[in-house]
Protein backbone atom coordinates (compact mmCIF):
# COMPACT_ATOMS: atom_id res chain seq x y z
CA UNK A 1 0.00 0.00 0.00
CA UNK A 2 2.86 2.49 0.61
CA UNK A 3 4.17 1.70 -2.70
CA UNK A 4 1.03 2.07 -4.23
CA UNK A 5 0.65 5.94 -2.26
CA UNK A 6 4.00 6.61 -3.81
CA UNK A 7 2.80 5.35 -7.44
CA UNK A 8 -0.19 7.47 -7.19
CA UNK A 9 1.43 10.77 -6.01
CA UNK A 10 4.23 10.46 -8.46
CA UNK A 11 1.29 10.04 -11.50
CA UNK A 12 -0.24 13.17 -9.79
CA UNK A 13 2.12 15.26 -9.54
CA UNK A 14 3.50 14.89 -13.11
CA UNK A 15 -0.03 14.91 -14.93
CA UNK A 16 -0.68 18.25 -12.49
CA UNK A 17 2.10 20.44 -13.81
CA UNK A 18 2.19 18.62 -17.59
CA UNK A 19 -1.96 19.61 -17.97
CA UNK A 20 -1.50 22.84 -15.46
CA UNK A 21 1.45 23.99 -18.28
CA UNK A 22 -0.86 23.32 -21.26
CA UNK A 23 -3.20 25.28 -19.57
CA UNK A 24 -0.53 28.06 -19.04
CA UNK A 25 0.75 28.11 -22.98
CA UNK A 26 -3.49 28.85 -24.02
CA UNK A 27 -4.00 31.53 -21.23
CA UNK A 28 -6.22 29.65 -18.99
CA UNK A 29 -5.88 29.39 -15.23
CA UNK A 30 -3.76 26.15 -14.51
CA UNK A 31 -5.65 25.41 -11.75
CA UNK A 32 -7.97 24.04 -14.69
CA UNK A 33 -5.21 22.06 -16.09
CA UNK A 34 -4.50 20.80 -12.44
CA UNK A 35 -8.20 19.56 -11.62
CA UNK A 36 -8.60 18.03 -15.36
CA UNK A 37 -5.20 15.66 -14.72
CA UNK A 38 -7.26 14.53 -11.62
CA UNK A 39 -10.08 13.82 -13.78
CA UNK A 40 -7.78 11.76 -16.78
CA UNK A 41 -5.87 10.32 -14.53
CA UNK A 42 -8.61 9.19 -11.59
CA UNK A 43 -11.62 6.95 -11.62
CA UNK A 44 -13.79 9.27 -14.07
CA UNK A 45 -11.33 8.25 -16.94
CA UNK A 46 -8.20 5.71 -16.71
CA UNK A 47 -8.35 4.81 -13.24
CA UNK A 48 -4.72 5.40 -12.82
CA UNK A 49 -5.15 6.65 -9.28
CA UNK A 50 -7.71 6.25 -6.87
CA UNK A 51 -8.45 8.64 -3.85
CA UNK A 52 -6.84 6.51 -1.04
CA UNK A 53 -6.22 7.70 2.60
CA UNK A 54 -2.53 8.70 2.07
CA UNK A 55 -3.68 10.71 -0.92
CA UNK A 56 -6.08 12.65 1.39
CA UNK A 57 -3.75 13.85 3.63
CA UNK A 58 -1.48 15.22 1.00
CA UNK A 59 -4.42 17.02 -0.12
CA UNK A 60 -5.52 18.51 3.34
CA UNK A 61 -1.46 19.54 3.36
CA UNK A 62 -2.28 21.11 0.05
CA UNK A 63 -5.42 23.39 0.80
CA UNK A 64 -3.44 24.51 4.02
CA UNK A 65 -0.29 25.58 1.88
CA UNK A 66 -2.52 27.30 -0.47
CA UNK A 67 -4.30 29.50 1.82
CA UNK A 68 -1.30 30.33 3.90
CA UNK A 69 0.24 31.98 0.20
CA UNK A 70 -2.61 33.38 -0.38
CA UNK A 71 -2.68 35.48 2.87
CA UNK A 72 1.10 36.04 2.22
CA UNK A 73 1.53 36.90 -1.21
CA UNK A 74 -2.01 38.47 -2.08
CA UNK A 75 -3.86 40.31 0.82
CA UNK A 76 -2.91 43.90 0.48
CA UNK A 77 -4.34 44.62 4.06
CA UNK A 78 -2.65 48.29 3.25
CA UNK A 79 -4.62 48.65 -0.11
CA UNK A 80 -7.69 47.29 1.18
CA UNK A 81 -8.43 49.53 3.70
CA UNK A 82 -7.19 52.41 1.24
CA UNK A 83 -10.68 51.35 -0.64
CA UNK A 84 -12.68 50.07 2.10
CA UNK A 85 -15.91 51.88 2.50
CA UNK A 86 -19.69 50.75 3.79
CA UNK A 87 -21.00 50.23 -0.03
CA UNK A 88 -18.12 47.57 -0.39
CA UNK A 89 -19.64 45.71 2.27
CA UNK A 90 -23.27 46.04 0.92
CA UNK A 91 -22.03 44.96 -2.20
CA UNK A 92 -20.11 42.36 -0.86
CA UNK A 93 -23.32 40.61 0.79
CA UNK A 94 -25.34 40.99 -2.08
CA UNK A 95 -22.82 39.30 -4.16
CA UNK A 96 -23.04 36.22 -1.62
CA UNK A 97 -26.75 36.35 -0.87
CA UNK A 98 -28.05 36.50 -4.18
CA UNK A 99 -26.10 33.22 -5.80
CA UNK A 100 -26.64 31.49 -2.10
CA UNK A 101 -30.24 31.98 -1.63
CA UNK A 102 -30.82 30.95 -4.92
CA UNK A 103 -28.75 27.48 -5.27
CA UNK A 104 -29.98 26.90 -1.64
CA UNK A 105 -33.85 27.41 -2.15
CA UNK A 106 -33.62 25.50 -5.66
CA UNK A 107 -32.03 22.51 -4.40
CA UNK A 108 -34.27 22.54 -1.12
CA UNK A 109 -37.74 22.53 -3.46
CA UNK A 110 -36.42 20.50 -7.11
CA UNK A 111 -34.15 17.37 -4.95
CA UNK A 112 -35.36 16.72 -1.45
CA UNK A 113 -32.74 17.57 -0.05
CA UNK A 114 -32.33 18.90 3.71
CA UNK A 115 -32.07 22.83 5.27
CA UNK A 116 -28.53 21.50 5.95
CA UNK A 117 -27.15 19.94 2.55
CA UNK A 118 -29.08 23.46 0.50
CA UNK A 119 -27.40 25.84 3.15
CA UNK A 120 -24.07 23.98 2.15
CA UNK A 121 -24.39 24.33 -1.39
CA UNK A 122 -25.36 28.08 -1.54
CA UNK A 123 -22.66 28.85 0.22
CA UNK A 124 -20.25 26.95 -1.97
CA UNK A 125 -22.07 28.72 -5.23
CA UNK A 126 -22.34 32.10 -3.17
CA UNK A 127 -18.49 32.06 -3.12
CA UNK A 128 -16.03 34.17 -4.73
CA UNK A 129 -12.02 33.31 -5.18
CA UNK A 130 -8.71 35.25 -5.02
CA UNK A 131 -6.63 33.15 -6.99
CA UNK A 132 -7.75 33.20 -10.80
CA UNK A 133 -8.68 36.83 -10.28
CA UNK A 134 -5.22 37.58 -8.29
CA UNK A 135 -3.35 35.49 -11.52
CA UNK A 136 -5.24 37.65 -14.01
CA UNK A 137 -4.99 40.82 -12.19
CA UNK A 138 -1.15 40.29 -11.62
CA UNK A 139 -0.29 38.90 -15.38
CA UNK A 140 -2.24 42.85 -16.43
CA UNK A 141 0.02 44.65 -14.15
CA UNK A 142 -3.34 45.93 -12.32
CA UNK A 143 -3.50 44.13 -8.83
CA UNK A 144 -2.76 47.17 -7.17
CA UNK A 145 -4.17 49.65 -9.29
CA UNK A 146 -7.89 51.57 -7.53
CA UNK A 147 -9.67 47.95 -10.10
CA UNK A 148 -7.71 45.57 -8.59
CA UNK A 149 -8.18 46.52 -4.89
CA UNK A 150 -11.74 47.21 -5.73
CA UNK A 151 -12.09 43.61 -7.11
CA UNK A 152 -9.78 42.25 -4.65
CA UNK A 153 -11.56 43.72 -1.51
CA UNK A 154 -15.25 42.52 -2.49
CA UNK A 155 -14.20 39.23 -3.60
CA UNK A 156 -12.08 38.83 -0.85
CA UNK A 157 -14.98 39.83 1.76
CA UNK A 158 -17.22 37.40 -0.54
CA UNK A 159 -14.42 34.79 -0.03
CA UNK A 160 -14.25 35.25 3.29
CA UNK A 161 -18.06 34.74 4.26
CA UNK A 162 -18.20 32.13 2.47
CA UNK A 163 -15.83 30.04 3.91
CA UNK A 164 -17.05 30.75 7.55
CA UNK A 165 -20.74 29.68 6.68
CA UNK A 166 -19.20 26.34 5.74
CA UNK A 167 -17.29 25.60 8.36
CA UNK A 168 -20.44 26.30 10.41
CA UNK A 169 -22.31 24.23 7.75
CA UNK A 170 -19.96 21.25 8.33
CA UNK A 171 -20.39 21.69 12.56
CA UNK A 172 -23.80 21.61 12.18
CA UNK A 173 -23.94 18.79 10.42
CA UNK A 174 -21.42 17.27 13.04
CA UNK A 175 -23.67 17.87 15.48
CA UNK A 176 -25.89 14.85 16.06
CA UNK A 177 -29.35 17.29 17.13
CA UNK A 178 -27.89 20.89 17.11
CA UNK A 179 -29.42 23.16 20.13
CA UNK A 180 -29.06 26.62 20.34
CA UNK A 181 -26.75 26.63 22.85
CA UNK A 182 -24.32 24.34 20.78
CA UNK A 183 -24.73 27.61 18.12
CA UNK A 184 -23.56 29.59 21.05
CA UNK A 185 -20.72 27.57 21.51
CA UNK A 186 -19.35 27.42 18.19
CA UNK A 187 -19.52 31.37 17.73
CA UNK A 188 -17.28 31.46 21.01
CA UNK A 189 -14.93 29.25 19.62
CA UNK A 190 -14.78 31.10 16.87
CA UNK A 191 -14.24 34.58 18.39
CA UNK A 192 -12.01 32.89 20.42
CA UNK A 193 -9.60 31.52 17.97
CA UNK A 194 -9.93 35.30 15.67
CA UNK A 195 -8.74 36.84 18.98
CA UNK A 196 -6.09 34.59 19.56
CA UNK A 197 -4.68 34.24 16.32
CA UNK A 198 -4.90 37.40 15.52
CA UNK A 199 -2.74 38.43 18.58
CA UNK A 200 -0.62 36.08 17.90
CA UNK A 201 -0.37 36.88 14.18
CA UNK A 202 0.86 40.43 15.26
CA UNK A 203 2.69 40.03 18.44
CA UNK A 204 4.21 36.65 18.76
CA UNK A 205 4.46 34.90 15.46
CA UNK A 206 7.12 37.53 14.04
CA UNK A 207 8.68 37.81 17.22
CA UNK A 208 9.02 33.67 16.84
CA UNK A 209 10.11 33.69 13.46
CA UNK A 210 12.83 36.27 13.88
CA UNK A 211 13.87 34.55 16.69
CA UNK A 212 14.49 30.91 14.91
CA UNK A 213 15.95 32.85 12.46
CA UNK A 214 18.70 34.58 14.66
CA UNK A 215 19.59 31.49 16.85
CA UNK A 216 19.32 28.56 14.80
CA UNK A 217 21.64 27.34 12.18
CA UNK A 218 21.70 23.99 11.36
CA UNK A 219 20.03 23.83 7.25
CA UNK A 220 16.51 24.43 6.51
CA UNK A 221 15.50 24.64 10.17
CA UNK A 222 13.81 28.05 9.82
CA UNK A 223 11.59 26.70 6.95
CA UNK A 224 10.65 23.66 8.84
CA UNK A 225 9.36 25.53 11.77
CA UNK A 226 7.27 28.02 9.46
CA UNK A 227 5.63 24.84 8.39
CA UNK A 228 5.32 23.36 11.63
CA UNK A 229 3.84 26.43 12.40
CA UNK A 230 1.40 26.21 9.29
CA UNK A 231 -0.11 22.85 10.12
CA UNK A 232 -0.46 23.59 13.92
CA UNK A 233 -2.41 27.08 13.30
CA UNK A 234 -4.50 24.98 10.71
CA UNK A 235 -5.06 22.01 13.48
CA UNK A 236 -6.16 24.02 15.87
CA UNK A 237 -8.41 26.27 13.92
CA UNK A 238 -10.13 23.04 13.17
CA UNK A 239 -10.76 22.28 16.91
CA UNK A 240 -12.14 25.26 17.34
CA UNK A 241 -15.10 24.93 15.02
CA UNK A 242 -13.34 26.89 12.00
CA UNK A 243 -12.05 25.70 8.49
CA UNK A 244 -8.70 25.33 8.96
CA UNK A 245 -7.80 27.14 6.02
CA UNK A 246 -9.12 30.34 7.74
CA UNK A 247 -5.71 29.76 10.61
CA UNK A 248 -3.32 29.30 7.79
CA UNK A 249 -4.84 32.30 5.97
CA UNK A 250 -4.47 34.67 9.21
CA UNK A 251 -1.16 33.33 9.61
CA UNK A 252 0.01 34.22 5.87
CA UNK A 253 -1.09 38.03 6.47
CA UNK A 254 0.64 38.03 9.83
CA UNK A 255 4.40 37.03 7.97
CA UNK A 256 3.55 39.07 5.34
CA UNK A 257 4.13 42.35 7.54
CA UNK A 258 7.04 41.08 8.52
CA UNK A 259 10.79 42.45 7.22
CA UNK A 260 11.11 42.45 3.47
CA UNK A 261 14.48 39.94 3.81
CA UNK A 262 12.56 37.38 6.08
CA UNK A 263 9.28 37.87 4.20
CA UNK A 264 10.93 36.61 0.68
CA UNK A 265 12.84 33.74 2.59
CA UNK A 266 9.85 32.38 3.68
CA UNK A 267 7.65 33.09 0.42
CA UNK A 268 10.64 31.72 -1.98
CA UNK A 269 10.47 28.07 0.56
CA UNK A 270 6.71 27.96 1.22
CA UNK A 271 6.07 28.61 -2.33
CA UNK A 272 8.48 26.29 -3.77
CA UNK A 273 7.37 23.94 -1.45
CA UNK A 274 3.39 24.31 -1.79
CA UNK A 275 3.15 24.99 -5.96
CA UNK A 276 5.91 22.38 -6.37
CA UNK A 277 4.04 19.58 -4.57
CA UNK A 278 0.96 19.79 -2.06
CA UNK A 279 -0.98 22.78 -4.07
CA UNK A 280 -1.08 20.91 -7.59
CA UNK A 281 -1.94 17.57 -5.91
CA UNK A 282 -5.01 19.56 -4.09
CA UNK A 283 -6.66 20.50 -7.15
CA UNK A 284 -5.51 17.16 -9.10
CA UNK A 285 -7.28 15.75 -5.57
CA UNK A 286 -10.35 17.18 -7.07
CA UNK A 287 -10.30 15.87 -9.87
CA UNK A 288 -10.09 11.98 -8.88
CA UNK A 289 -13.40 12.80 -6.76
CA UNK A 290 -15.22 14.09 -9.65
CA UNK A 291 -17.69 11.42 -11.28
CA UNK A 292 -19.49 11.72 -14.43
CA UNK A 293 -22.52 10.43 -12.93
CA UNK A 294 -24.30 14.04 -12.29
CA UNK A 295 -25.13 13.79 -16.43
CA UNK A 296 -27.84 11.21 -15.02
CA UNK A 297 -29.12 13.79 -12.54
CA UNK A 298 -32.53 15.27 -14.47
CA UNK A 299 -31.77 17.64 -17.19
CA UNK A 300 -33.72 20.37 -15.93
CA UNK A 301 -31.51 20.13 -12.18
CA UNK A 302 -28.02 20.42 -14.17
CA UNK A 303 -28.86 23.46 -16.45
CA UNK A 304 -30.79 24.70 -13.27
CA UNK A 305 -27.64 24.75 -11.25
CA UNK A 306 -25.28 25.96 -14.36
CA UNK A 307 -27.21 28.81 -14.68
CA UNK A 308 -27.10 29.41 -10.71
CA UNK A 309 -23.39 29.00 -10.72
CA UNK A 310 -22.28 31.00 -14.04
CA UNK A 311 -25.23 33.72 -14.94
CA UNK A 312 -26.71 33.87 -11.24
CA UNK A 313 -23.29 34.80 -9.97
CA UNK A 314 -22.19 37.12 -13.28
CA UNK A 315 -25.90 39.04 -12.44
CA UNK A 316 -24.94 39.11 -8.56
CA UNK A 317 -21.40 40.39 -9.05
CA UNK A 318 -22.55 42.99 -11.54
CA UNK A 319 -25.05 44.44 -9.00
CA UNK A 320 -22.16 44.33 -6.12
CA UNK A 321 -20.32 46.07 -8.51
CA UNK A 322 -23.49 48.76 -8.82
CA UNK A 323 -23.84 49.14 -5.11
CA UNK A 324 -20.72 49.50 -4.43
CA UNK A 325 -20.25 52.25 -7.23
CA UNK A 326 -17.38 50.33 -8.63
CA UNK A 327 -16.47 50.95 -12.44
CA UNK A 328 -16.45 50.06 -15.00
CA UNK A 329 -19.18 47.80 -13.65
CA UNK A 330 -19.26 44.65 -16.69
CA UNK A 331 -15.25 44.77 -15.85
CA UNK A 332 -14.88 44.05 -11.84
CA UNK A 333 -18.07 41.94 -12.30
CA UNK A 334 -16.02 39.34 -13.98
CA UNK A 335 -13.49 39.52 -11.30
CA UNK A 336 -15.97 39.50 -8.42
CA UNK A 337 -17.32 36.47 -9.97
CA UNK A 338 -14.56 34.24 -10.35
CA UNK A 339 -14.05 31.13 -8.71
CA UNK A 340 -11.61 28.40 -7.91
CA UNK A 341 -9.32 27.92 -5.25
CA UNK A 342 -11.75 28.57 -2.50
CA UNK A 343 -14.55 26.59 -3.82
CA UNK A 344 -13.39 23.72 -4.82
CA UNK A 345 -11.16 23.63 -1.27
CA UNK A 346 -15.38 23.70 -0.17
CA UNK A 347 -16.64 21.95 -1.83
CA UNK A 348 -13.97 18.79 -0.99
CA UNK A 349 -14.45 19.51 3.15
CA UNK A 350 -18.72 19.06 2.30
CA UNK A 351 -17.93 15.81 0.06
CA UNK A 352 -15.71 14.47 3.12
CA UNK A 353 -18.25 15.36 5.76
CA UNK A 354 -20.66 13.51 3.24
CA UNK A 355 -22.46 16.81 3.11
CA UNK A 356 -22.89 16.43 -0.70
CA UNK A 357 -23.23 13.14 -2.49
CA UNK A 358 -20.48 12.47 -5.59
CA UNK A 359 -23.17 13.13 -8.02
CA UNK A 360 -23.77 16.70 -6.71
CA UNK A 361 -20.06 17.40 -6.14
CA UNK A 362 -19.00 16.49 -9.37
CA UNK A 363 -22.02 19.51 -11.32
CA UNK A 364 -20.78 21.82 -8.81
CA UNK A 365 -17.21 21.52 -9.54
CA UNK A 366 -18.14 21.25 -13.54
CA UNK A 367 -20.19 24.54 -13.10
CA UNK A 368 -16.95 26.23 -11.14
CA UNK A 369 -14.71 24.83 -13.90
CA UNK A 370 -16.64 26.81 -16.73
CA UNK A 371 -17.25 29.74 -14.45
CA UNK A 372 -13.17 30.19 -14.08
CA UNK A 373 -12.72 29.48 -18.09
CA UNK A 374 -15.55 32.53 -18.52
CA UNK A 375 -14.86 34.88 -16.06
CA UNK A 376 -10.72 34.75 -16.74
CA UNK A 377 -10.91 35.58 -19.82
CA UNK A 378 -13.81 37.98 -20.10
CA UNK A 379 -11.51 39.79 -16.83
CA UNK A 380 -8.59 39.61 -19.44
CA UNK A 381 -10.68 41.11 -22.07
CA UNK A 382 -12.46 43.52 -20.37
CA UNK A 383 -9.44 45.18 -18.47
CA UNK A 384 -7.28 45.66 -21.80
CA UNK A 385 -10.03 48.00 -22.32
CA UNK A 386 -9.62 50.11 -19.44
CA UNK A 387 -7.46 52.85 -18.38
CA UNK A 388 -6.34 54.54 -15.25
CA UNK A 389 -7.85 57.89 -15.27
CA UNK A 390 -6.22 60.13 -12.21
CA UNK A 391 -8.30 62.85 -10.64
CA UNK A 392 -6.34 64.86 -7.52
CA UNK A 393 -6.20 61.90 -5.20
CA UNK A 394 -8.38 59.99 -6.91
CA UNK A 395 -8.14 57.12 -9.27
CA UNK A 396 -10.87 56.18 -11.61
CA UNK A 397 -11.06 52.98 -13.97
CA UNK A 398 -12.60 54.15 -16.88
CA UNK A 399 -13.01 53.14 -20.50
CA UNK A 400 -11.25 55.91 -22.55
CA UNK A 401 -13.85 56.83 -24.73
CA UNK A 402 -16.66 56.68 -21.87
CA UNK A 403 -14.41 59.30 -20.01
CA UNK A 404 -14.00 61.72 -22.97
CA UNK A 405 -17.70 61.53 -23.36
CA UNK A 406 -18.23 62.25 -19.86
CA UNK A 407 -16.36 65.36 -19.52
CA UNK A 408 -16.80 66.83 -22.93
CA UNK A 409 -18.90 69.97 -23.37
CA UNK A 410 -19.00 70.42 -19.59
CA UNK A 411 -16.81 73.77 -18.31
CA UNK A 412 -15.16 74.06 -14.90
CA UNK A 413 -18.54 75.97 -13.87
CA UNK A 414 -20.36 72.61 -13.65
CA UNK A 415 -17.95 70.98 -10.92
CA UNK A 416 -17.38 74.78 -9.20
CA UNK A 417 -18.01 74.87 -5.64
CA UNK A 418 -19.04 78.20 -4.48
CA UNK A 419 -18.04 77.64 -0.91
CA UNK A 420 -14.24 76.88 0.16
CA UNK A 421 -11.80 77.57 2.98
CA UNK A 422 -9.59 80.88 2.98
CA UNK A 423 -7.00 81.97 4.82
CA UNK A 424 -4.97 84.84 4.72
CA UNK A 425 -1.25 84.39 4.61
CA UNK A 426 -0.31 86.18 8.27
CA UNK A 427 -2.76 83.77 9.94
CA UNK A 428 -0.73 80.98 12.30
CA UNK A 429 -1.08 77.74 11.61
CA UNK A 430 -2.70 77.72 15.20
CA UNK A 431 -5.25 79.85 13.99
CA UNK A 432 -6.21 77.69 10.84
CA UNK A 433 -6.46 74.56 12.75
CA UNK A 434 -8.41 75.34 15.41
CA UNK A 435 -11.26 76.82 12.70
CA UNK A 436 -11.19 73.28 10.67
CA UNK A 437 -12.33 69.86 11.52
CA UNK A 438 -12.26 67.95 8.13
CA UNK A 439 -8.34 66.14 7.97
CA UNK A 440 -8.43 66.11 4.22
CA UNK A 441 -9.65 69.91 3.80
CA UNK A 442 -7.58 72.25 1.46
CA UNK A 443 -6.89 75.75 1.54
CA UNK A 444 -6.73 78.94 -0.41
CA UNK A 445 -4.51 81.45 0.95
CA UNK A 446 -5.58 84.70 -0.61
CA UNK A 447 -4.84 88.36 0.11
CA UNK A 448 -7.81 90.95 -1.07
CA UNK A 449 -9.28 88.16 -2.42
CA UNK A 450 -6.56 87.47 -4.58
CA UNK A 451 -4.86 83.98 -4.48
CA UNK A 452 -1.30 83.91 -3.44
CA UNK A 453 -0.84 80.34 -2.46
CA UNK A 454 -2.66 77.01 -1.36
CA UNK A 455 -1.86 74.47 2.08
CA UNK A 456 -3.47 71.36 2.76
CA UNK A 457 -4.49 70.40 6.96
CA UNK A 458 -2.08 67.20 6.07
CA UNK A 459 1.14 69.80 5.62
CA UNK A 460 0.44 71.71 8.70
CA UNK A 461 -0.22 69.09 10.91
CA UNK A 462 3.56 68.00 9.84
CA UNK A 463 4.81 70.72 11.70
CA UNK A 464 6.09 70.64 15.00
CA UNK A 465 3.27 71.74 17.77
CA UNK A 466 5.02 74.00 19.76
CA UNK A 467 5.85 76.01 16.84
CA UNK A 468 2.63 76.37 15.02
CA UNK A 469 1.71 79.15 16.94
CA UNK A 470 4.70 80.96 15.30
CA UNK A 471 4.77 80.07 11.75
CA UNK A 472 2.11 81.92 9.51
CA UNK A 473 0.31 80.32 6.53
CA UNK A 474 3.15 82.31 3.93
CA UNK A 475 5.90 80.31 5.48
CA UNK A 476 4.68 76.86 4.37
CA UNK A 477 2.16 77.63 1.29
CA UNK A 478 2.51 76.67 -2.27
CA UNK A 479 3.32 79.73 -4.25
CA UNK A 480 3.37 77.62 -7.21
CA UNK A 481 0.10 76.12 -8.72
CA UNK A 482 -2.58 76.52 -11.85
CA UNK A 483 -5.61 78.40 -11.64
CA UNK A 484 -8.80 77.89 -14.22
CA UNK A 485 -11.53 80.35 -15.17
CA UNK A 486 -15.35 79.19 -15.07
CA UNK A 487 -15.46 78.40 -18.81
CA UNK A 488 -12.53 76.49 -19.27
CA UNK A 489 -12.67 72.99 -20.64
CA UNK A 490 -13.48 70.24 -17.85
CA UNK A 491 -10.49 67.87 -19.52
CA UNK A 492 -8.16 71.43 -18.80
CA UNK A 493 -9.28 71.61 -14.92
CA UNK A 494 -8.70 67.72 -14.46
CA UNK A 495 -5.16 68.28 -15.98
CA UNK A 496 -4.75 71.19 -13.71
CA UNK A 497 -6.16 69.49 -10.80
CA UNK A 498 -3.78 66.48 -11.07
CA UNK A 499 -0.24 68.63 -11.23
CA UNK A 500 -0.81 71.11 -8.64
CA UNK A 501 0.11 70.41 -4.71
CA UNK A 502 -3.15 70.50 -2.89
CA UNK A 503 -6.21 68.62 -4.33
CA UNK A 504 -8.15 71.47 -5.45
CA UNK A 505 -8.29 74.16 -8.23
CA UNK A 506 -9.27 77.85 -7.40
CA UNK A 507 -11.33 78.93 -10.11
CA UNK A 508 -10.58 82.68 -11.29
CA UNK A 509 -13.11 85.32 -12.23
CA UNK A 510 -11.36 86.22 -15.92
CA UNK A 511 -12.59 89.51 -15.54
CA UNK A 512 -12.07 90.69 -11.44
CA UNK A 513 -9.07 88.80 -11.36
CA UNK A 514 -10.45 87.40 -7.75
CA UNK A 515 -11.29 83.72 -6.91
CA UNK A 516 -15.53 82.77 -6.90
CA UNK A 517 -14.82 79.12 -6.47
CA UNK A 518 -12.95 75.70 -6.40
CA UNK A 519 -12.88 72.74 -8.21
CA UNK A 520 -12.09 69.27 -6.36
CA UNK A 521 -12.13 65.52 -7.09
CA UNK A 522 -15.62 64.67 -5.15
CA UNK A 523 -17.11 66.95 -7.65
CA UNK A 524 -15.72 65.42 -10.45
CA UNK A 525 -16.32 61.96 -9.64
CA UNK A 526 -19.69 62.90 -8.75
CA UNK A 527 -20.80 64.38 -11.91
CA UNK A 528 -18.90 61.39 -13.43
CA UNK A 529 -21.58 58.97 -11.58
CA UNK A 530 -24.24 60.81 -12.78
CA UNK A 531 -23.53 60.47 -15.99
CA UNK A 532 -22.93 56.90 -15.70
CA UNK A 533 -26.45 56.48 -14.47
CA UNK A 534 -27.77 58.18 -17.17
CA UNK A 535 -25.87 55.93 -19.57
CA UNK A 536 -26.94 53.06 -17.94
CA UNK A 537 -30.57 53.96 -17.23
Amino acid sequence: MVFEAILYIAVLVLSAKLFGEILHRIKQPTIIGNVLAGIIVGPALFALVQPIDEIEVFISIGVFFLFFLIGLEEIDLSGLFKVLRGRIFAGSAIGFLIPFTAAGVFGFLTMDMGLVKALAIGSVVGASSLGVTAKVLTDMGKLRSTIGLEIFTIAGIIEFIAIIFTSVVIQINASASPQVDDFAWLFAKMIIFFIIAGLASVFVFPRFFRLIRQHLKAQQVYFAVVVGIILLVAYFAEISGIHGAIGALLLGIAVSRMERQEYQEISKSVHALGYGIFIPIFFAGIGLHFALGFFELPIWVIVGFLIIIVAGKFGSSYLAAKVAHMRPAKAVAYGVMSKGAVDLALMLSLLDSEILDDDLFSLLVFGTLITMVISSVELQRHLKKVVHVKIGSKELALIPIYFRRAVSGFTSEKVMSITFNQVSPSDTLDKILETQEDPEQEFIVSKENKVVGMISKKEIEKVDKKIRKDITASKIMHRRFQTAIPQEYLFSAIQKLNSNPVQIVPVIDPIEDHVIGTISPAKIVKLLETKEAENSS
